[in-house]
């Protein structure tokens, strides 16, 4: 999962299970990432909709894919008591970038489900500043679009609003490139975009497949050796493997 920071807005909770025996709860909210622990404030006399309208800024390295909420009840004497907790994943998020105040149902001590807890989420992907490099290898099982002979297959390689193009390789099915390319990268990119095509002289050229390639590992470890990339094709299809390799190197 990539670096970056998560903003949680903790709305409110709404039928939880109070607690205490005489009077209401005083509930607060432990909000976690990874490592990463923040406290809500204490609405006292909260009871079992307790409102808190606070937010919370979380800066996540590369790795926590979940948020998870804990509601207690403080105490003035003894242990404070868990009311509930919450668990969201956060794949969606680092897909949207933003998922709007939703309700989510809490889960009492006991395992049974009790009340709902509003939560808003906003992720604000790590800017990186530097040299990526990518190292085009080769590629295995490319699809034959040509009806007499082999393909001649040449990818193009998208990062940001901008894009660079291999050579082409003629009369085959696992071209080998070896080809380096450098973009600059200076803002909220989280991966490139590959796509491979068949050159044809008389017609339009032919689309072979694509694939993603993640740039969060390149990012915090600075380089990825030779990885394998499954290609997928314009139906969805496996259509072969692409080999690459990535460096990055940070400015400033």
């Amino acid at each position: 999962m990539p670096e970056g920071t998560v903003e949680v807005e903790l709305v409110k909770a709404h039928g939880l299970k109070d607690v205490e025996t005489f009077g209401k709860s005083d509930p607060y909210a432990t909000i976690t990432i990874g490592s990463q622990k923040q406290q809500s404030r204490i609405v006292h006399d909260g009871g079992e909709n307790p409102a808190w309208n606070q937010s919370f800024l979380i800066e996540i390295p590369d790795g926590p894919q979940e948020l998870d909420i804990e509601i207690f009840d403080q105490e003035r004497r003894g242990m404070d008591e868990k009311m509930g907790t919450i668990s969201i994943h956060l794949s969606e998020l680092f897909i949207q970038r933003h998922i709007p105040p939703c309700k989510y149902k809490v889960q009492r001590p006991d395992g049974k489900f009790q009340g709902e807890l509003e939560v808003g989420l906003k992720f604000f992907p790590k800017v990186h500043h530097g040299a990526l490099e990518i190292q085009l290898i080769e590629a295995h099982g490319l699809l034959d679009t040509d009806t007499f002979g082999k393909s001649d297959p040449y990818a193009i390689i998208y990062c940001q609003k901008e894009f660079q193009k291999s050579i082409v390789i003629n009369g085959t099915s696992d071209p080998v490139w070896n080809q380096k390319f450098v973009f600059d990268v200076n803002s909220e990119v989280t991966e490139i975009f590959i796509k491979l095509f068949d050159k044809d002289d008389l017609v339009a050229d032919d689309v072979l497949g694509s694939f993603l390639v993640p740039l969060n590992k390149v990012f915090t470890q600075g380089h990825v050796p030779p990885t394998r990339y499954k290609i997928m094709g314009v139906k969805g299809q496996p259509q072969g493997e692409v080999s690459l390799a990535l460096k990055f190197t940070p400015r400033g």
